[in-house]
């Protein structure tokens, strides 16, 4: 059996085929890079209207659904972060703190807040997935989230003694990237 290959493969090129794919590439580089240059201002003008301290307007109850007080915790630097049951990161993140908190149990208080949740018994169940022994609450339709400037979750602050907001980090951070943190902000 023999098969012949013909000697010249002619392989026609419809004209004008790439210049009809440079037009969509340019506009959709356009535009993306007008909707980054809109990020970045909006990220910039949230960030003047944000409160420099952690002074919560809105009620949050504990685990028992009582009324938590953040005065009691006066003197003491927080690590608030922000999570919902539904963020895969958020998960991540809580076990992270959890491992990092008690490294840090007598220096620092660790506080998860469940907030914009739609069923709470979800959130209380991934605190009992993720092991977090650390204080959680629950509450806030989203104002407390806007007053702090999360734009997403998870949202952790670090907050000094004085109530001044000293670090704001959006997604989630490792166990060596919290530590990083606390060192850097409270020790």
């Amino acid at each position: 059996m023999t098969i012949e290959l013909p000697s010249e493969i002619e392989i026609e090129v419809p004209k004008g085929g790439a210049e009809k794919r440079v037009i969509p590439i340019l506009v959709g580089t356009f535009i993306l890079v007008l909707l980054v240059i809109f990020i970045i201002e909006w990220a910039i003008d949230s960030q003047n209207g944000l409160s420099e301290t952690f002074s919560p307007k809105t009620e949050l109850f504990d685990m028992n659904g009582d009324l938590f007080n953040f005065s009691e915790l006066e003197e003491t630097p927080l690590v608030i972060n922000f999570f919902a049951s539904w963020c895969a990161p958020c998960q991540r993140e809580m076990r992270a703190i959890e491992e990092i908190s008690g490294l840090w149990d007598n220096r620092v208080t660790f506080i998860g807040i469940n907030s914009q949740e739609t069923d709470i018994e979800q959130a209380k169940n991934l605190v009992k997935e993720t092991g977090a022994s650390y204080t959680i609450l629950f509450g806030g339709d989203g104002d407390l989230l806007e007053e702090v400037g999360a734009v997403g979750l998870p949202f952790t602050l670090f907050v000094n003694p004085d109530r001044s907001i000293v670090g704001r980090y959006l997604t989630d951070l490792d166990k060596d990237e919290l530590a990083n943190y606390l060192e850097k902000f409270f020790n």
